[in-house]
């Protein structure tokens, strides 16, 4: 009985949903992320289309399982990441292992990935969020938020080093926890017209990082490698 009476205000919810309700529970969900410990777990896929003759795409996929700790650590375990296994951030200052040990590094093996708070960076900034229905997470039933994106708001959530091209096209979608008020899911897919003159016969790339989040407000540690 207990169920069917959450189904049921679950559905009375869908019934008067605005784009404010939808930027209020996203801009709510954020700041408690923000000062949330988190595990996660993050599958980055690039896929490049291309023509028949080349084999009509390619897909390779980078997964990152490791603890959010806001505001400034977060730990990763990788794999698919070329050599690169580990990778902790603490602050301004990142480690990563490439097989030989923990050492200092300047360069980013998961593209925008650059400081601990990123995953929740790829939600904020420009556009205009969207109530997309109700989901589920790992058991909790969820409110879903989306945006799509145009280059310009694309480019405010990537690296500064990262120029984005003026066709790209993306989104986001973050689904939160109806009775929680925490981001459980979320993904961000980015959309670029391959180089036409590159002579590689590609057409689009796409990347999609989606991350799911759990065990929210545990008591997670994460130091500095010795």
């Amino acid at each position: 009985m207990r169920t069917f009476a959450l189904a049921a205000l679950a559905l009375a919810l869908i019934a008067c949903q605005s784009t404010a309700d939808a930027t209020a529970r996203l801009s709510g969900a954020i700041d408690r992320m923000g000062a949330t410990s988190a595990r996660l777990d993050m599958r980055a896929v690039a896929q490049a289309q291309g023509s028949v003759a080349l084999g009509g795409s390619f897909d390779h996929t980078i997964r990152a399982v490791g603890e959010l700790v806001p505001p400034d650590r977060l730990h990763l375990m990788l794999e698919g990441a070329g050599r690169v296994q580990e990778m902790v951030i603490v602050g301004r200052q990142m480690w990563v292992d490439a097989g030989d040990g923990m050492r200092l590094a300047d360069k980013v093996p998961l593209g925008p990935l650059t400081r601990p708070t990123a995953p929740l960076d790829f939600v904020r900034g420009p556009g205009t969020p969207e109530f997309a229905g109700l989901g589920l997470a790992r058991g909790a039933l969820t409110y879903r938020v989306r945006i799509d994106l145009n280059a310009r708001e694309l480019q405010a959530r990537m690296r500064n080093d990262q120029p984005v091209d003026p066709d790209s096209t993306g989104s986001v979608e973050v689904e939160i926890g109806l009775f929680d008020g925490l981001i459980h899911r979320q993904t961000f897919e980015v959309k670029a017209p391959a180089d036409p003159f590159s002579g590689t016969g590609l057409r689009t790339l796409r990347t999609t990082y989606t991350i799911e989040y759990w065990d929210h407000g545990r008591r997670l540690e994460v130091r500095e490698p010795k």
